[in-house]
C-alpha cells in the first residue's frame, strides 16, 4: 500500500543505475569519555597521527593481534 505521506512524484519509473565505489567509507559514531578523549590527543600529539588516522589505525591493529591470538590458541 501506498504511504500517503510521499507523493507518486517522489519515485522514480524506472530504477536508477548507480556505481558504488570499489571500497565505499563508513562513519563509525563512538561514545568516548572526556578521559579517554583526552588520552587519545595525547597519543595522537606523541605519534603525530590525526586522532581519526590514530583511531582506526589503533583498532586495527588490536582486532588482528587479538585474532592472531585465538588462532595460536
Amino acid at each position: 500500500m501506498h504511504d500517503r505521506r510521499f507523493p507518486p512524484a517522489d519515485f522514480e519509473e524506472e530504477p536508477v543505475e548507480v556505481e558504488i565505489a570499489d571500497d565505499p567509507g563508513v562513519i563509525l559514531e563512538l561514545r568516548l569519555s572526556g578521559d579517554q578523549i583526552r588520552e587519545i590527543g595525547e597519543e595522537s600529539r606523541t605519534t603525530g597521527l590525526n586522532a581519526d588516522l590514530l583511531t582506526r589505525e589503533y583498532t586495527l591493529e588490536a582486532i588482528r593481534a587479538k585474532r592472531e591470538e585465538r588462532k595460536a590458541g
